[in-house]
């Protein structure tokens, strides 16, 4: 029966948008096609009417003259006062098609006595007419079929009465009505059309909706940086959430500053280690997460442990976030141990440079890893083992930041101002697992110069733009 549903719907084709949530958008905008297509038509006509009396009535001298002036006057009136209505505040109700179809039924009705009153070929316009009509009517198949039916009905006596031959109203009427069949035929399509854009703006809000919801879900698993990343790719290059996830999270070759700190022993003298726990090492760690984000830093917390890498344009921004995001984990440690009265959260900031592989080294599914892998990794590491060695251990104190040679080297070309003590690594009889060329290391306080320093150097970094909110299409790319 799928035939006669297409049957039903090329008759009528408003139909298909009923029972849709669209039904109301459609309506709308056929009526604003509808106002568009009279506001047009009816000064047009009238314009028409009017010229057609004084170049063409006038000129070849219609008789009587004062007769044709008032027909041509009356169309003329009543086209102007159509199109004023259709200019008013009536046209929101539901009728306000009525004083077109009242026109153009009297638009073809008089064109009928034309014919009876002037001759010649002028019944012919009747038929057109009432094909103009349909169109300016903005009328369904069904509807348009029924006008044109009853406007020639009207029209029959008076073409009769004007001795027009019945083949030639027979013929004028089955083109005119084959001729509204197919011409309005195209109000199918464009409901369909719409339903169409309607559901392909439907679908397009819903994936918007879900990359929403999909972006929000990821953000909060990932760092804020990879965040931002996120939204820059899905914003300047139109990319799906997605889409932006994949080039963002892919694994690559990178110069970056790794940023490791551990707590020392914080379960040892803790009478009530799940209090411990809660009210001071999970609010430790958070604060300490926050400071590595705060400086461009892409975190990852393991229990205690914090480790952090920086991948930005150049290995000297780098390394001034990194030095920076110690810097505040160090102060913000400190002054948390001052208001607890708990045992002193006791942990070291190592930092180290070089090339690592840094991205999701997982899937984008639960397996989702954002880390670094490679050698400053690695040396970090085994750097946390020798912070527990007896010979080590005693000199550092907690809080000291804990650089490599190359580290030490960058920083001291970008900020000279700070304070770096060497610890030569052989002379104390000690060494780093798996890196036994490493001579020595050099530590930091987070005394009050040292950080002036490194904010001047961090802020300096910032103004040039090497800073956290530099292009991330560059870092990534």
């Amino acid at each position: 029966m799928k035939w006669f549903e297409d049957f039903i719907a090329w008759l009528m084709p408003a139909i298909l948008v009923d029972g849709t949530p669209w039904k109301q958008i459609w309506e709308e905008k056929d009526k604003e096609s509808f106002l568009s297509v009279s506001r047009i038509v009816y000064p047009v006509l009238a314009v028409a009417y009017l010229a057609h009396y004084f170049f063409y009535d006038r000129a070849v001298g219609l008789e009587p003259i004062e007769l044709w002036f008032q027909f041509r006057m009356v169309v003329v009136s009543s086209a102007l006062l159509t199109f004023v209505f259709y200019l008013s505040p009536l046209t929101r109700y539901r009728w306000y098609k009525g004083p077109a179809l009242v026109m153009c039924w009297f638009w073809c009705q008089t064109q009928a006595y034309v014919a009876l009153n002037h001759g010649l070929e002028s019944w012919v316009f009747c038929y057109i007419f009432i094909v103009g009509s349909v169109l300016a009517l903005r009328l369904t198949v069904l509807k348009g079929s029924i006008f044109a039916a009853v406007t020639i009905t009207t029209q029959l006596p008076v073409l009769i009465q004007a001795n027009i031959p019945m083949s030639y109203v027979f013929t004028g009427s089955v083109m005119t009505l084959g001729l509204i069949l197919v011409v309005r035929s195209s109000y199918l399509t464009e409901v369909r059309t719409f339903l169409l854009n309607q559901k392909n703006i439907a679908a397009q809000k819903k994936i918007i909706e879900l990359n929403i919801e999909f972006a929000d879900r990821i953000r909060s698993f990932i760092p804020r940086v990879i965040a931002q990343r996120l939204e820059n790719y899905v914003e300047r290059e139109r990319m799906t959430v997605l889409e932006a996830s994949i080039e963002v999270l892919t694994a690559r070759k990178r110069d970056v500053a790794c940023l490791f700190s551990d707590i020392r022993g914080f379960t040892q003298g803790s009478k009530d280690l799940d209090e411990f726990i809660r009210l001071s090492v999970i609010p430790e760690v958070k604060a300490c997460s926050d400071a590595v984000e705060n400086h461009g830093g892409i975190p990852r917390k393991v229990g205690d442990l914090i480790f952090a890498y920086f991948d930005e344009t150049s290995i000297e921004s780098n390394l001034i976030h990194a030095v920076a995001a110690g810097m505040e984990i160090a102060r913000r440690n400190h002054d948390m141990n001052a208001t607890s009265s708990m045992v002193n959260i006791r942990r070291y900031v190592l930092i180290s440079c070089g090339e690592a592989i840094v991205g999701n080294l997982g899937g984008l599914d639960s397996s989702i890893e954002i880390t670094a892998l490679g050698s400053p990794v690695n040396y970090l590491s085994r750097v946390d083992e020798l912070t527990k060695h007896q010979l080590f251990a005693p000199l550092l104190e907690s809080g000291d930041l804990v650089l490599c040679s190359r580290s030490s080297v960058i920083l001291r070309n970008i900020a000279p101002g700070v304070h770096q003590t060497e610890i030569e690594l052989h002379s104390i009889g000690v060494s780093i697992r798996d890196f036994p060329e490493v001579r020595a290391v050099f530590t930091i306080k987070p005394d009050d110069q040292n950080q002036a320093e490194v904010q001047s150097a961090f802020r300096a970094h910032e103004e040039t733009g090497n800073g956290i909110g530099g292009d991330h299409r560059l870092i990534t790319a």
